[in-house]
């Protein structure tokens, strides 16, 4: 068994998954950014209770402490004592180990070096993670009456996130976050689509019967199924972006970003204003 190490106040941010008051300063005061985070609902609507964190709480709820499984490959694994049996434990640690390849092959970003993962009890019994890209640190909170699988889809949306500050460096902090949680989101790809082939065809439906969202806008104040929604647009208007234009100008696109949804510089980039690629994107995707 050994200890989890503390989490540096500096990581501290405000932007905990569902303290949407703090996140709101936070994205719109204009300052870096230091986490990234999947909505506590990531892939499938649940069945029971997922709620928000009150505003002010701690990202981290339980004592980050565990039993700690060794390094597996670029992954250091601690999982809150009492969470998972042995087996599980194991479990996890493969499971993990493939999400991380399977979203560097995605994304064609690689680690720059080991990532610490912790897998924490929620005792709320809610799930919501977190990714402190500064310091290498991602997280996720949940309890054992949840799948595990749902644990695992997070963490691929926090291991991209990681991945992009990597390959952006410090440009990530700011990016526009229709970008930052839309690559998050499609470079998860499997673990968050289920049975449909691509993005492009998860959000079809609402789009064809007049239910998106406006993909400028922040989640702050949403039920969790319209943020659920939202990340679900974001990652389809990045799979628009680069099978339009191609990886090379999204990558210049990324870091022009100011943090607000939609403050990139697509007008230098693309020569289309967020508008009008909003619109191009919908057209996109109800053509199928």
């Amino acid at each position: 068994m050994s200890s989890w190490p503390k989490i540096p106040q500096s990581a501290l941010g405000p932007l905990a998954l569902g303290s949407l008051l703090i996140l709101l300063a936070a994205l719109f005061a204009g300052g870096r950014t230091t986490t990234r985070f999947a909505p506590n609902s990531a892939v499938q609507l649940p069945a029971g209770v997922e709620r928000p964190m009150p505003p002010g709480a701690t990202p981290t709820p339980w004592p980050l402490s565990g039993n700690y499984t060794g390094q597996m490959g670029l992954l250091r694994l601690s999982v809150a004592e009492g969470l998972l049996d042995p087996q599980a434990h194991e479990r996890v640690a493969v499971d993990l180990d493939q999400a991380l390849a399977y979203v560097v092959q995605r994304t064609a970003m690689a680690p720059q070096s080991p990532l610490d993962v912790y897998v924490g009890l929620e005792p709320g019994c809610g799930l919501h993670g977190i990714a402190y890209t500064d310091v290498r640190r991602v997280q996720v909170f949940t309890c054992p009456t949840l799948p595990l699988n749902r644990a695992v889809n997070i963490l691929a949306h926090e291991f991209v996130h990681q991945l992009c500050h990597d390959y952006y460096g410090d440009r990530h902090l700011q990016a526009d976050l229709v970008l930052a949680e839309g690559i998050a989101t499609w470079g998860a790809g499997r673990y968050w689509l289920g049975d449909a082939p691509h993005f492009r065809a998860f959000v079809a439906p609402w789009l064809s019967r007049g239910e998106e969202l406006p993909l400028g806008i922040s989640y702050v104040g949403l039920p969790i199924s319209d943020m659920n929604k939202l990340y679900y647009q974001w990652a389809s208007f990045v799979e628009y972006l680069i099978e339009t234009y191609g990886r090379e100008a999204f990558d210049a696109l990324y870091v022009t970003g100011q943090g607000q949804p939609g403050s990139a510089d697509y007008v230098g980039t693309y020569g289309r204003n967020f508008d009008e690629l909003e619109a191009a994107w919908k057209a996109w995707v109800l053509q199928g």
